[in-house]
């Protein structure tokens, strides 16, 4: 979502849009005018705690390899369903990553923190409609939208764990505007994807979150363009928060429920966007 909470799978709200089957098939999103992007390199920052010695020593011990998904997604034609929202046959590439190593402790980086980090690579990358920035964030990391806020990444912390991720974008005095998507570690309960999926769930949870985000970040940068304005439930909702499907295990263990198929050269488990030409979720143009 735009800057707000992407639910849960736990939260009571996600889990009766799931198991409707009336809104596996929501209404059209309504274009309210804002601008979309056309054309974008994605950047991703990740953020990789000093002296680790558990599972985060490396890009992909902590996340896969986001930005090899982000190289087969746009070769795909999954990623042709933006058409539709853009008007053009969009090319979305990408471009330098970054890493900024950082102690970690027990602080909670807020939505301003993110915006630190985004302006210090962005001032050397660009900015504008044309670059993307994907914060990623190590295991352990609680991030909240500010010091006040109850409404958090806080695995830790039930009382505040509202969302798995969120894209936002700021204008900053110096360099413009930048857009942004906030990727926390989402192998853990409540974000992570359903066991069995092909690539595990540390890689395909990773890439359904940035997946959802980068559609959303496309169709919508700055809340004002392709979103839900008709059905009650899904009021606000962005093109990847309809199709946003859960599933319950016997245990009554909580996952995203991805669709797996495949996108560029290899099979990926990742949600399904919404498609305004289907009037459906879909997989491709």
């Amino acid at each position: 979502m735009k800057s707000e909470e992407w639910a849960r799978a736990l939260s009571t709200k996600s889990k009766s849009i799931a198991d409707s089957t009336g809104l596996r098939f929501p209404v059209d999103v309504t274009y309210l005018g804002g601008p979309v992007v056309t054309s974008a390199e994605s950047h991703a920052i990740y953020m990789i705690p000093h002296g680790t010695h558990g599972n985060c020593v490396s890009v992909a011990s902590c996340w896969g390899n986001p930005e090899g998904f982000l190289t087969d997604l746009a070769s795909s034609t999954f990623v042709h369903l933006l058409d539709q929202y853009t008007g053009l046959s969009g090319s979305y590439t990408v471009g330098p990553s970054a890493v900024i190593a950082y102690r970690q402790t027990a602080a909670i980086f807020t939505d301003a923190d993110i915006q630190v980090f985004v302006h210090a690579v962005a001032s050397k990358d660009g900015s504008g409609y044309g670059h993307i920035y994907h914060v990623f964030l190590p295991p352990g990391q609680d991030e909240c939208f500010s010091n006040s806020s109850h409404v958090c990444y806080s695995p830790d912390d039930p009382k505040t764990f509202i969302f798995c991720a969120y894209h936002s974008s700021v204008e900053f005095k110096d360099i413009g505007h930048v857009l942004y998507s906030v990727e926390p570690f989402n192998d853990v309960p409540g974000c992570s994807v359903r066991p069995g999926t092909p690539n595990g769930q540390l890689v395909d949870s990773t890439n359904n979150s940035l997946s959802h985000e980068l559609f959303e970040t496309i169709s919508d940068p700055d809340g004002t363009a392709w979103i839900n304005s008709t059905l009650v439930v899904l009021f606000g909702a962005e093109i990847g928060d309809e199709c946003s499907f859960f599933t319950v295990n016997a245990a009554r263990e909580a996952f995203f429920d991805p669709s797996v198929f495949s996108i560029g050269s290899h099979l990926y488990a990742v949600q399904p966007e919404y498609s305004n030409t289907a009037h459906a979720c879909a997989v491709g143009p």
